[in-house]
């Protein structure tokens, strides 16, 4: 049997984030977002949405994750365009934050958005030919119908002899 070791209240897992690293990161998102719709004027930066920020433990460093609907090509541009105000968006987001040490903002494209889309078409693909094979046994009387009598079928009465 293993031994049970006390865990204080305030302890946290190890990859679990602290309630102050949630604030911040929730606030350099709402800032940054801000900034890119306000205060960029780059015509290559459009339809960008600001997905989310993942700071570092000591809170020196922010991954700031956008989506940008387009193209690859498209995609490219645009993130190329917001990492070239990096300076600008770093100044702006160091002035409204209360702190110390301003994290340090690396821009990453976000492409779980694209992956979701994709996931999404190959389940409604799986579902679509899971309902067709399930309507292909119940047509030959393998399965039964929801109703829990099984479909007609084309058979010929047998005359008794």
């Amino acid at each position: 049997m293993k031994p049970k070791f006390y865990k204080p209240a305030g302890m946290k897992q190890p990859g679990q984030k602290s309630r102050r690293n949630r604030r911040v990161a929730s606030l350099i998102r709402e800032i940054v977002s801000e900034l890119i719709v306000t205060e960029l004027n780059d015509p290559r930066i459009a339809l960008v949405t600001v997905t989310g920020v993942d700071l570092s433990a000591d809170l020196r460093f922010a991954d700031v994750r956008v989506s940008v609907l387009g193209d690859s090509k498209q995609q490219e541009a645009c993130l190329k365009a917001v990492r070239r105000a990096h300076g600008f968006l770093q100044e702006r987001v160091s002035d409204r934050l209360a702190m110390r040490f301003c994290p340090v903002l690396r821009f990453h494209l976000d492409e779980s958005v694209k992956r979701s889309v994709r996931l999404s078409a190959i389940i409604a693909r799986a579902r679509a030919e899971d309902e067709d094979a399930r309507a292909e046994r119940i047509r030959r009387g393998v399965e039964e119908t929801g109703e829990g009598e099984t479909e007609p079928q084309d058979e010929t009465p047998t005359e008794p002899a």
